[in-house]
């Protein structure tokens, strides 16, 4: 359940200097995060989304504009007060940043090496957390001892010591396998579940935020170009990158690309691209629209996705007839909450 605030970064732009040249990483940036949200923010390379998320807690300063946790701004606060408020902010990294010397028990304990607690307590809080991903059996093993998923969940488990309310995720899953990034995926749905802690994942991959986020930002140079909850996003992306995200992430593009090249041109058949939203995506409206208006469909690639409890659904075929009966259907389809591209074989281009 997401609430209040828990983030909000306003009018933020961070600015860099590279010999003579003046580079903008983030211009004039809005973001707010509701607390309890898992909030993924995606672009490509050089977007900005990671300098953005080093934002939040200051770890990168703003040439402009607040950043406030909670009820804090955090622009504001001193160097003890900042330090404090940073603790209430857990990340975890690509690389994992675990230390080789320490045992998995030590490297989860070492962010509570600073409190003032017993070593019992500290030692129990850690074993506790252990405990929580999975690895308990393993505190006494060394990294090196432990896959690239065991090593992302001991960070989780420190990213954890300080009892966080917020959790940063910064590209934490790219290095990993399908398997176990799926595995990490579950855990950090978990986190937030049963801690009620604020998720903030940082990612290339669309299939990420497919796979556990409420609501997404879309990052290109310095800028969000578009944002909102992932079901949305998903079924109506306004922008080109938006699209092109999405369509990959559901293997649509691929399909596309694919079936563009071997696609022959017809003046009876269009090649259709429909996109089913909620209760459509498992309802037989195409067997229908082939009987009740004597169409021939071919169905050349089809997908149901489920985004965020929402069904999606994906679908190219060819529509074989006359093209009036074709475009007659077409139109029905849209009054039925369908997305509907006609496709041109020729060109291999979308007419919208």
């Amino acid at each position: 359940m997401t609430g209040k605030n828990m983030i909000a970064l306003q009018d933020i732009s961070v600015q860099f200097k590279q010999r003579n040249e003046s580079i903008q990483a983030v211009q004039h940036v809005d973001l707010t995060i509701a607390k309890g949200d898992i909030y993924g923010i995606i672009g490509y390379s050089g977007a900005g989304k990671s300098t953005l998320v080093r934002v939040i807690n200051l770890l990168q300063k703003p040439s402009s504009g607040k950043v406030i946790f909670g009820t804090q701004d955090l622009g504001q606060l001193d160097a003890a007060g900042l330090r404090k408020a940073r603790r209430k902010i857990g990340m975890i990294f690509q690389h994992f940043n675990l230390m080789k010397s320490r045992t998995v028990l030590g490297n989860v304990e070492y962010p509570l090496l600073g409190l003032k607690i017993t070593k019992e307590a500290r030692q129990q809080k850690a074993l506790k957390l252990l405990e929580l991903v999975g690895l308990k059996e393993y505190a006494a093993a060394y990294p090196k001892q432990l896959s690239g998923g065991q090593k992302q969940r001991v960070a989780i488990a420190r990213a954890l010591a300080n009892d966080p309310e917020v959790l940063i995720s910064d590209e934490a899953t790219s290095a990993l396998d399908p398997k176990t990034t799926k595995s990490i995926l579950a855990l950090l749905r978990q986190v937030n579940q049963k801690l009620g802690i604020t998720i903030v994942l940082i990612t290339h991959e669309m299939q990420v935020i497919s796979s556990i986020c409420h609501n997404v930002a879309v990052m290109d140079a310095g800028k969000i170009i578009e944002r909102g909850p992932v079901t949305k996003i998903f079924a109506r992306p306004q922008q080109k990158l938006t699209a092109d995200f999405v369509e990959t992430a559901t293997n649509v593009k691929e399909a596309l690309t694919r079936i563009l090249k071997q696609n022959s041109v017809s003046e009876r058949k269009l090649l259709i691209y429909l996109k089913f939203i909620g209760n459509t995506a498992q309802e037989s409206i195409i067997s229908s629209i082939s009987r009740d208006f004597n169409l021939d469909i071919n169905i050349l690639f089809a997908n149901i996705d489920q985004i965020d409890g929402v069904n999606i659904g994906y679908l190219i075929a060819d529509f074989i007839g006359a093209r009036s009966v074709i475009l007659t259907v077409t139109e029905k389809l849209k009054a039925a909450g369908i997305a509907v591209k006609i496709l041109d074989n020729a060109e291999g281009q979308v007419q919208l």
